[in-house]
């Protein structure tokens, strides 16, 4: 069941080919340590740990400043969660459909140490979520190929 203030974002057509270039600029983890300039290379190592499932936690940034946060992805190879800053102060996700009517908190340690994730907030495909980030790194967009939670 959504809350009132969510709405699902239905999939969309999925481009045949991934768009080049990059419209995210640096990464760092989530209290902005390590700031680095995100290259061809770095992306390549970072959807590699997520396809293979290995735990990560990276934020996606627009500006050096790390002020203009895009998206971050906190995994623990299992559940994995995506959050997307939109432009109209609203936030998307992942969700996990089986879990829509649970406030159950998903087993994931957050890259701060403190925040919840909870369980209708995640998704299980790690090749998907590879895609999604690739993405929205590439385009500044949210992937069409998945279903997200929009947050008001």
């Amino acid at each position: 069941m959504l809350h009132p203030d969510e709405t699902i974002i239905p999939k969309e057509t999925i481009p045949e080919n991934m768009p080049a270039g990059l419209q995210v600029l640096y990464t760092s983890d989530a209290f902005g340590n390590g700031g680095e300039l995100l290259t061809e290379e770095r992306l390549a190592d970072i959807l590699q740990q997520i396809r293979g499932g290995e735990g990560i936690d990276v934020y996606f940034w627009k500006d050096a400043d790390m002020e203009q946060n895009l998206l971050f992805i906190e995994n623990d190879s299992y559940w994995i969660s995506i959050v997307y800053f939109g432009d109209d102060d609203s936030f998307y996700t992942c969700f996990d459909p089986d879990y829509l009517d649970s406030d159950e908190e998903a087993p994931v340690i957050a890259g701060d140490g403190q925040s919840i994730i909870l369980k209708r907030e995640t998704m299980h495909d790690p090749l998907l979520a590879a895609e999604c980030i690739e993405y929205c790194v590439r385009t500044g967009t949210l992937y069409p190929g998945m279903e997200w939670l929009k947050v008001e």
